[in-house]
């Protein structure tokens, strides 16, 4: 059930922060990257590139911080939404904002930063694989394949474009909030009528915080 949660949770940064592109971009780079606040604050438009390895064409960024400076792959979505920007350095504020930034899309009753949502993201990644992955570790095209089968940003499923996987959003996002169709419909940006029909259908999500107070949830 944690990590049904957590996944929850970090769909919630990105499906709530859509509707501001800059946010949206910021939120991705964090979990298509891993990426620290440090690091964010720093990323230029000129970093980014599209690469040829051994068994992959795909696209990198240049993450640097006052302790080092490292190449990461990226997404393609998210490549594309950082290019888009009319800024050359997306991100260009101070940790503090970044972190507001991010806790502006958390779930009302958990309150994440950069540090803790790039935790997250670890934790499902190595459930996903049944072990702690040293990512150090890997060479660059080995860390594109890794979450090309394992980040559901590099798949695409976190995109919701899928009518089942908007459907299960709604559910969850309105067990746990307690929102009426409007409102939900207001935060997400979808149609009203669409957002009650699911509601009115009667199906649960597959989330359950019926009994959330007996439960811990450490971070």
């Amino acid at each position: 059930m944690d990590m049904l949660r957590l996944e929850y949770d970090i769909q919630h940064h990105l499906v709530l922060s859509k509707r501001h592109l800059r946010d949206h971009a910021l939120i991705r780079t964090i979990i298509s990257t891993l990426s620290t606040s440090a690091e964010l604050k720093n990323v230029c438009k000129r970093d980014l590139r599209k690469v040829r390895g051994k068994n992959f064409e795909f696209h990198t960024i240049k993450l640097s911080s006052p302790s080092r400076t490292r190449i990461s792959p990226i997404d393609q979505k998210t490549y594309e939404i950082l290019m888009s920007l009319n800024t050359s350095k997306p991100f260009q504020l101070s940790e503090e904002k970044i972190d507001e930034i991010v806790s502006k899309y958390s779930p009302a009753d958990r309150k994440y930063n950069v540090k803790s949502l790039r935790k997250a993201m670890i934790r499902l990644l190595q459930d996903a694989t049944l072990f702690e992955v040293e990512f150090e570790k890997l060479s660059l095209e080995e860390m594109y394949a890794y979450m090309l089968d394992f980040n559901p940003i590099y798949s695409g499923v976190w995109e919701f474009d899928d009518e089942e996987d908007v459907e299960e959003f709604i559910l969850n996002f309105a067990d746990l909030t307690g929102s009426n169709a409007e409102s939900i419909a207001l935060k997400l940006g979808k149609d009203e009528d669409y957002v009650r029909k699911i509601l009115e259908s009667g199906k649960k999500g597959l989330i359950s915080f019926k009994n959330s107070k007996d439960r811990v949830f450490k971070i």
